[in-house]
């Protein structure tokens, strides 16, 4: 498979998360490393080119541009110390890898030190990261919005039950009403936008919004990866989520909304707990490093 080949299949895919397509977008890196120019200067625009299409591919989902832009610059690194751009890329991949590869179990341990455990917990959507925390939380019931339109919302359940989690099932358009009494709500987070925003499936503002009326505080837990540095979201659309149409009438469904930062309490990553301020120093950190990338491939 080629880097192209891999770039079409990241744009084609809606069934994915940013977490998973990120990770193809490091298979991208590892094809076009083996094809590299040995001419070191033209090797090294022709990868951060693809770093760069790479952040471009799906433009709601930063993680990928974000996670491609990690793996470039541990590459420089490298071949600032004397390898090969085509060798230095293929490490670098494999060091994301294996920090991907235990990422989720850090961040549960930083949500089991600021959460605790027992209790109620309210969540939305599919997120691997978010249901590795939530089955470390140990949580005496877990209340889900079913995902009617994604069908992602009855995955986590059946998954958080086969681990002996208690799961209630609640119709997306009823989750927010089933927040008060909660410890706390948790859920993952497609990207975070540069002021702390939170991008995320539909429902999501719907729940932030309940747990700051209850008193309930909101956590989302997501890789580094997602602080994708972005000052505004782009939202996509469900295509095909209404069958028949009145005539003369169009429908609007996205699939994702924004969840503002003075409705979350704290973004939980493999970085630990952190506040918005924090959050956003880390964006600006990530922000720079693209904005080099993009400079250098010039």
């Amino acid at each position: 498979m080629t880097a192209d080949t891999i770039l079409k299949t990241i744009a084609d895919n809606t069934s994915q998360g940013a977490s998973a397509l990120a990770q193809l977008g490091l298979q991208a890196l590892e094809e076009a490393a083996k094809t590299l120019p040995p001419d070191a200067k033209l090797a090294e625009k022709a990868i951060r080119g693809v770093a760069k299409r790479l952040d471009e591919v799906r433009p709601s989902m930063g993680a990928i541009g974000v996670l491609a832009a990690m793996a470039v610059a541990r590459a420089a690194g490298l071949v600032a110390q004397g390898t090969g751009w085509s060798e230095a890329v293929l490490l670098a991949v494999r060091q994301e890898r294996e920090i991907l590869s235990v990422a989720d179990q850090t961040i549960a341990r930083f949500a089991l030190g600021e959460i605790g455990t027992g209790g109620r917990l309210v969540t939305c959507s599919w997120s691997m990261t978010a249901l590795t925390v939530l089955a470390t939380l140990k949580p005496e019931t877990v209340r889900l919005g079913e995902g009617d339109r994604m069908g992602d919302g009855l995955r986590a359940a059946q998954w958080l039950a086969r681990r002996g989690i208690a799961v209630e099932v609640v119709p997306d358009n009823g989750l927010a009403h089933v927040v008060d009494g909660a410890r706390a709500v948790v859920v993952g987070a497609d990207e975070i936008l540069s002021d702390g925003s939170v991008l995320n499936r539909c429902g999501t503002f719907a729940l932030a919004l309940s747990a700051g009326y209850h008193g309930v505080p909101f956590y989302a837990v997501c890789h580094r990866m997602k602080l994708a540095g972005k000052r505004t979201a782009h939202i996509e659309m469900l295509e095909g989520a209404f069958a028949d149409l009145p005539v003369g009438v169009t429908a609007r469904a996205p699939m994702f909304d924004l969840t503002p930062p003075g409705l979350i309490h704290r973004v939980i990553t493999e970085s630990g707990s952190l506040t918005t301020e924090q959050v956003v120093e880390i964006c600006d950190n990530i922000r720079r490093m693209k904005e080099q990338e993009t400079v250098q491939h010039s």
